[in-house]
């Protein structure tokens, strides 16, 4: 676990939010669908920004590469037609439990940046629901009487690099529905 822990604080400190367009360029403001690019995680480690898209790639190339651990990864969403207010994640099973890797949610009004242990990934995901909600309340990405049934959960496996966010989103509607 020493060495998961280690790339937990590589993670959340030698990245900053934001992203790559088609052309190689770098953004630190919200991404913009049709010209986001999902990075390789060769590029992430070079850019040094990144979203969570890249960074969960990010993780599983990792897990994947230095762990003999089962790991999965997952994707909340909320749909009011105005755009796509999302996160992705990766899970990792250890001795009996679930563990949510999350170096990303550091900001001051909503900290839960961490390595949290669960049960069982049914508690897991619950909790990465009221998380984000929470985390999506204080930073005004959705609305305050949101609809809770407009709050979606997919598991899903590795997409192609480089493809924009309407095709991670297509990704992610051909992935396996959680709730």
């Amino acid at each position: 676990m020493d060495s998961i822990i280690n790339f937990f604080k590589f993670c959340q400190t030698e990245f900053k939010y934001g992203w790559m367009d088609k052309n190689y360029n770098y953004h630190e403001r919200v991404n913009d669908a049709l010209t986001y690019s999902l990075q390789t995680p060769e590029e992430l480690i070079k850019s040094k920004i990144g979203i969570c898209w890249d960074m969960t790639e990010l993780y599983r190339e990792y897990f994947k590469k230095k762990t003999n651990l089962k790991y999965e990864t997952y994707y909340i969403f909320y749909e009011d037609n105005l755009g796509c207010q999302n996160h992705s994640i990766l899970v990792f099973y250890a001795n009996n439990k679930v563990y949510w890797f999350e170096p990303m949610f550091q900001d001051k009004k909503c900290y839960y940046s961490g390595i949290h242990e669960y049960d069982n990934l049914k508690e897991l995901l619950k909790d990465f629901k009221t998380i984000w909600v929470k985390f999506a309340l204080v930073n005004k990405m959705i609305p305050e009487n949101y609809n809770k049934n407009n709050i979606f959960i997919y598991k899903y496996d590795i997409p192609k690099y480089h493809i924009n966010g309407i095709e991670m989103r297509n990704h992610i509607n051909n992935s396996e529905f959680i709730f």
